[in-house]
């Protein structure tokens, strides 16, 4: 029952985190009801089901029949997976107490929340809003000044974030951004030094992956976000949601790709 409550509230967070990646900095009001971005039409309740709405209308407005888009359900089912995974992998602090435990919790769930919707604003805009990984920075030291570290845990943030901005400075942003180096900063202090090392390894790995193969193939399409134009050498490709995905991969897994924790 745990794993269902925690899924469904996922949904409905997934829900909410879509509004927030679509409306922010677009002077839209995030609070506003939610509407049709083609015909303006109000959606009414049975619209805005997660998941279940878009199966029943067939993916389309029920208005001007505009096709929408994936990411909505998509958003939707990560943040659900999340919520629930998150849960189980964290558990092991379950033995600093119950209301510790709940805290840590719905601060980590917090945090993953801002990444997604960080990762969808960096594939629709290729920035990493300051507002929302400053937000997550300050959680990320609430949760490490809670559950504690040795001193590369406390490192580990530090060191992804000049190793980031020193790709940013010498490459003078062309292959890396600033925001992906703060980002960076974000996970490591979040995470610690054995998973958050892992995190970003498993970064590059994947991504990596993910662009060779869209490079190879020729009749690919994007529809999650929009169209995306053929890929090629020179593409700019937004790093942050490889880095959340390797984020959540890191802890859900409890990886030590760099054995950290043989050393300390």
């Amino acid at each position: 029952m745990i794993t269902v409550f925690l899924f469904v509230l996922g949904l409905i967070v997934g829900s909410f985190l879509n509004v927030v990646a679509l409306r922010y900095n677009s002077g839209t009001s995030i609070g506003g009801r939610s509407f049709c971005f083609v015909c303006k039409k109000r959606l009414r309740f049975w619209e805005l089901v997660p998941v279940v709405s878009f199966v029943g209308l067939g993916g389309r407005c029920s208005e001007c029949k505009t096709g929408i888009s994936y990411q909505y359900p998509l958003v939707e089912l990560i943040t659900g997976l999340v919520f629930v995974s998150v849960f189980y992998a964290l558990l092991p602090l379950l033995k600093m107490g119950n209301g510790i435990f709940l805290f840590l919790y719905v601060l980590a769930i917090a945090i993953y929340s801002i990444y997604i919707v960080i990762g969808i604003y960096d594939l629709r805009h290729k920035i990493i809003p300051d507002g929302l990984v400053y937000a997550t920075l300050l959680m990320a030291f609430v949760f490490r000044l809670s559950i504690g570290g040795v001193w590369i845990d406390w490192l580990a943030g530090p060191i992804l974030f000049a190793f980031f901005a020193l790709i940013w400075l010498i490459s003078r942003g062309r292959a890396m951004g600033f925001g992906d180096a703060k980002l960076a900063l974000s996970i490591g202090i979040f995470l610690g030094g054995a998973m958050g090392f892992s995190a970003f390894v498993l970064a590059f790995w994947i991504g990596t992956a993910v662009t060779l193969l869209y490079m190879a193939g020729k009749h690919i399409h994007m529809r999650l976000f929009k169209r995306a134009k053929p890929l090629t050498m020179k593409t700019e490709v937004p790093f942050a949601p490889f880095l959340i995905i390797g984020a959540l991969g890191a802890l859900v897994f409890h990886l030590d790709l760099f054995h950290v924790l043989s050393f300390i």
